[in-house]
């Protein structure tokens, strides 16, 4: 008897870092199923990594941002007899604005899909993922997690709630066969906007950035070594380490000024 195919689910997996986890995990022998918003990169991104490595890429265009958007995944696996043993849940908005003056839809979308999304996901998925002796969920975090960044307060408050989530999550199925990890990488080099931002940030960005294909990497074998909590490079968790020992008010107010530089040159 044939044993049964199975699949790395990715979500966000037609550009950026859900593309470089997809060839990642591609170039370890895992089939995918590929989720993204609709366009052409997707199905791009589907030909180009079939096409490289010996494996079966399946695509399904859809808006997390939608209401139903998590379960349109979900049953579209089920409808499909989609075997998934890994979850990545990579989909997500960054950006940087003044909050005051943001359209409501810029935070909408980044609740719908940071937060609410992932959330979903991870409870419609579950229970396929308990069928196999060995299943992953990997939620991707951030640095900004730690921390209460002025002019990104959404997207840093996303992002504590997917490493506060992830962490709970683990613990609660810690004696499961599914293993739950979250990494918290720095400014990751992806597209026009990340390079922009990273920019910003001049030396310090310099240094705490990361190419999307070595946070792949990293991710993957943290992933795989069931690795809860998973922050690439020494440098940032140095970071972590002296923000201990900073008061409140005054790495806020540090960080302040720093994300000032970003939302001047980058706001969206």
């Amino acid at each position: 008897m044939e044993k049964p195919e199975v699949y790395a689910l990715i979500t966000g997996g037609s550009m950026g870092i859900g593309k470089a986890i997809a060839q990642d995990c591609a170039s370890r022998g895992m089939n995918l199923l590929l989720v993204a918003l609709p366009g052409k990169e997707l199905e791009e991104t589907a030909n180009e990594i079939s096409g490289k490595f010996n494996i079966l890429v399946h695509t399904f265009e859809v808006d997390l941002a939608m209401i139903d958007g998590p379960e349109l995944v979900y049953k579209w696996c089920v409808a499909n007899d989609y075997k998934v043993n890994v979850l990545v849940n990579n989909a997500g908005l960054a950006g940087s604005s003044v909050f005051k003056s943001s359209e409501l839809a810029y935070t909408d979308t980044r609740i719908m899909v940071n937060i609410r999304a992932m959330a979903l996901l991870s409870q419609l998925f579950i229970p396929l993922l308990e069928i196999h002796s060995k299943s992953y969920i990997l939620n991707i975090g951030s640095m900004a997690a730690y921390f209460s960044i002025p002019y990104k307060a959404i997207y840093a408050a996303s992002k504590a709630f997917v490493l506060s989530f992830s962490q709970a999550l683990s613990s609660e199925l810690a004696q499961s066969n599914i293993s739950v990890s979250v990494v918290c990488p720095n400014g990751v080099e992806t597209n026009s906007g990340t390079f922009a931002r990273i920019k910003a940030h001049g030396f310090f960005g310099k240094l705490t950035k990361i190419e999307a294909n070595r946070l792949a990497i990293v991710s993957i074998n943290g992933m795989l070594s069931r690795k809860e909590v998973i922050i690439p490079k020494r440098i940032n968790r140095l970071l972590l380490l002296l923000n201990l020992f900073l008061p409140g008010k005054l790495r806020r107010n540090l960080i302040k000024k720093r994300f000032l530089k970003e939302v001047n040159s980058t706001a969206v």
